[in-house]
């Protein structure tokens, strides 16, 4: 940045980290415009009253008091921050695999109730075809083909052996 005028160097002043001021601060005879850096130091500075920084010193001391209390009690269990971030990791990790078991679970329940529903209305379904076609008289060839439908829902395991038999047996005898 240019400095040209006073109003760019107060500009440019303002935009300065607080670190930075204190420095143009201690070495204010090396500035381009010493007055302006002390009225930048003092607006940042010195607006707080002696009470207010004797507050703000209290309350930094206090929370600089507890953290060393912390790091001092980590060091009498002899615990590395490591240690103490591998231990928070694993119980994350314990965490997410209690809730994916619990989420597994939920989904192999719903299966089990889909499976059972999914297996009583092929069975009524079949039964249904079953009674309709004794109903009609149908051909031997008719027959054959529902003898074979029938192997294949045994096969997929939607009716059970003693079931294929039986209907075999009622099949063939209309043959």
């Amino acid at each position: 940045m240019a400095l040209k005028s006073e109003q760019s160097f107060k500009e440019y002043l303002k935009k300065l980290s607080d670190d930075t001021i204190i420095r143009y601060y201690s070495d204010v005879e090396y500035s381009p415009f010493p007055i302006l850096v002390i009225q930048e130091y003092t607006r940042r500075f010195e607006q707080k009253t002696k009470t207010e920084i004797l507050k703000d010193l209290k309350y930094q001391t206090r929370l600089a008091k507890k953290k060393t209390q912390e790091i001092s009690q980590m060091a009498k269990k002899h615990k590395l921050i490591d240690d103490v971030t591998k231990q928070k990791s694993q119980e994350i990790v314990e965490q997410a695999k209690r809730k994916g078991f619990k989420i597994s679970e939920k989904i192999s329940d719903k299966r089990h109730v889909l499976s059972s529903k999914l297996k009583t209305t092929a069975k009524s379904k079949i039964q249904k075809t079953v009674n309709v076609s004794k109903s009609l008289k149908s051909s031997k060839k008719e027959n054959l083909e529902l003898l074979e439908s029938l192997a294949k829902l045994k096969d997929a395991g939607v009716i059970t052996a003693k079931e294929f038999q039986e209907k075999k047996k009622k099949l063939l005898s209309t043959i």
